[in-house]
């Protein structure tokens, strides 16, 4: 079916519902980033295949919201259907919930899966549709009937994470969230995120792809834990585990009775972004109950690494130091063999030399390679039905990263795969002293990725450049690629935190052209402390050599040039003894003082 056929099915169960718009988002009834395939149902229906997206169906027409990382994209795989993109920040461009309500007349309905929205959402739809005089239908699911052949839902095999990778006990997190739930004066509190729910019960499966988690619920209350999962996938022996740290084990669908049978005057903390509006919607009818409207404890616990993390985070960016190392020189080997070599044969080889590795688990995203024009994608993922041969000329960008127990790595480099023009090393300069200027930064305690933001734009904005999308974002430790609440991103106001980890990954993306990005994780660390409070600095703790062949050299300062060599050196130092022969002597050669 094309897309508009299945835009026209939908179109009919919509009016036999009896509404006239109906709204498709990409989340999962957990608010997850990513999504399994059997939520996958904005794609399904748009075509549109990014990570982010929301379609809205009305009786006349359809639209797609997405952000300036998906533009390109968007505007490619809706190019056959019916559907509008709406370049989500841009101006004019209105929202998705002032959109759908301004297409509607007093009396008619708008409908949605209250499963598939946060609380928040669903309350501010609520009152633009009261304004208006407009109905709501929250618990409308009119995807399940017209998707053939949809994904089973995942239940993939639970495991324990150790705790000498994890750094604290199940019955050690828990304290600590009790701690917090004390200090804020709540009895209970309610978990939703996946990445949430696998940190504090330090359990892990395969859901999602890439994202090593479990579906599944909790509540913590003062004296006991419920873990909400499909109890079929758990161990005995996780079972058992979790059960001799305080944490009962019931069904998936069990936690709509916890919640209902929640008695007595108790006050209960909801994280009301991430938290579906179903769920909400039982505590909201309990009058018994005090709903506290806060942030998500475990959130911001996690956020921070302890040092085992840390340490353990250091070593998995050593290993997939190394295999990018194996990586690089068997790809110029292979270019130097006048062998074939795609943007789509590299995923598979980027996948094998992260396989060597010990104790890698995968990938923690779907690798970008773009080379040349395609890169200017920002998130552009190859088929095998299309791609680009590589010749030795031009850009190639390589963002990707490893799942290990130790912890998640992302690092994108640019490579120069033979000549490039006179611009295209313009740009690849003012990249590097983009993320250099971010990366020497000294920093008051209380800064926050608002503040800093600024300082990775500014190189580029000298020249009037910009990139559509944030600078920087939390990684999750064996967990989500991309993990709050810290970013690098002018509207981010949560203050760094010593422990934090955050990407540094300005770019420049000219559309037609070629696309740079230069990517390390950086630790947040201390730097001093004087009579003016606390300094902090970022320490990175990506390690692989940056591509020194494209560089302007008159373009960088001293300082940058030095900072640019003493990290040549520590990636020399700690990647070394882990190689041997001409993977070596590449490092040798790669690593070079410029």
């Amino acid at each position: 079916m094309t897309t508009n056929q299945k835009i026209a099915e939908l179109r009919e169960a919509m009016k036999k519902s009896g509404v006239s718009a109906y709204i498709i988002p990409s989340s999962d009834p957990h608010m997850s980033e990513y999504v399994a395939e059997h939520w996958k149902s904005r794609a399904y229906f748009s075509g549109f295949t990014g990570s982010a997206g929301t379609l809205v169906v009305t009786e006349e027409e359809s639209g797609l919201w997405t952000d300036g990382r998906y533009f390109i994209q968007a505007d490619k795989q809706l190019a056959n259907s019916e559907i509008k993109l709406f370049k989500m920040g841009e101006k004019n461009v209105p929202t998705v919930a002032d959109y759908a309500v301004q297409s509607l007349e007093i009396g008619q309905v708008l409908g949605i899966d209250g499963r598939l929205f946060s609380a928040s959402m669903v309350k501010d739809l609520k009152k633009k549709c009261e304004d208006k005089g407009i109905s709501i239908n929250t618990a409308l699911d009119l995807v399940q009937g017209l998707w053939p052949n949809r994904p089973e839902t995942p239940a993939t095999e639970v495991f324990l994470h150790e705790t000498k990778y994890a750094g604290m006990s199940v019955v050690e997190k828990l304290q600590t969230v009790r701690q917090v739930l004390e200090d804020k004066r709540v009895d209970a509190y309610v978990l939703t995120q996946l990445d949430s729910i696998a940190w504090l019960f330090n359990i892990r499966a395969n859901d999602i792809i890439y994202n090593p988690m479990a579906t599944a619920y909790a509540v913590v209350l003062m004296d006991k834990a419920y873990l909400c999962i499909n109890q079929s996938r758990v161990p005995k022996i996780a079972i058992d585990e979790l059960l001799g740290q305080g944490v009962e084990v019931r069904d998936y669908e069990e936690i709509q009775g916890l919640l209902a049978q929640l008695k007595g005057e108790i006050k209960i903390l909801c994280h009301i972004q991430s938290m579906n509006y179903s769920l909400y919607h039982i505590l909201e009818d309990n009058k018994e109950i005090e709903i506290k409207e806060d942030e998500d404890v475990v959130t911001n616990l996690k956020g921070v690494k302890n040092q085992v993390e840390i340490e353990n985070i250091k070593e998995a960016h050593i290993k997939d130091g190394v295999a990018l190392v194996q990586f690089k020189v068997k790809l110029e080997e292979l270019m130097a063999s006048g062998e074939e070599v795609t943007e789509y044969s590299i995923l598979d080889m980027l996948r094998e030399a992260r396989a060597q590795q010990d104790n890698n688990m995968g990938e923690s995203f779907g690798s970008i390679v773009g080379y040349k024009e395609n890169a200017a994608m920002m998130h552009y993922a190859p088929t095998d039905e299309q791609h680009k041969v590589i010749k030795p000329e031009g850009f190639l960008l390589i963002d990707s990263g490893g799942q290990y127990l130790e912890g998640t790595t992302d690092i994108t480099r640019t490579f120069a795969m033979g000549p490039v023009t006179e611009e295209e090393k313009l740009h690849y300069t003012l990249v590097l002293k983009s993320h250099i200027n971010l990366a020497r930064a000294i920093f008051l305690d209380g800064c926050t990725g608002g503040n800093l933001d600024i300082l990775a734009r500014g190189p580029i904005w000298e020249y009037g450049l910009d990139y559509k999308c944030g600078t920087g974002h939390g990684v999750g430790f064996f967990l989500g690629v991309h993990e709050g609440p810290q970013s690098l991103r002018v509207t981010n106001h949560i203050a760094f935190k010593e422990g934090m980890t955050i990407t540094n990954e300005p770019g420049i993306y000219e559309e037609g052209k070629h696309g740079i990005r230069t990517e390390n994780i950086m630790l947040v660390k201390e730097y001093q402390t004087t009579e003016y409070g606390k300094y902090l600095e970022f320490e990175p703790i990506t390690y692989f050599p940056i591509d020194l062949t494209p560089i302007k050299k008159e373009l960088l300062e001293a300082k940058e040039i030095e900072w640019l060599n003493n990290y040549h050196k520590m990636v020399y130092k700690l990647l070394s003894p882990r190689l041997e022969g001409k993977e070596l002597k590449w490092l040798k050669v790669n690593t070079r003082e410029l």
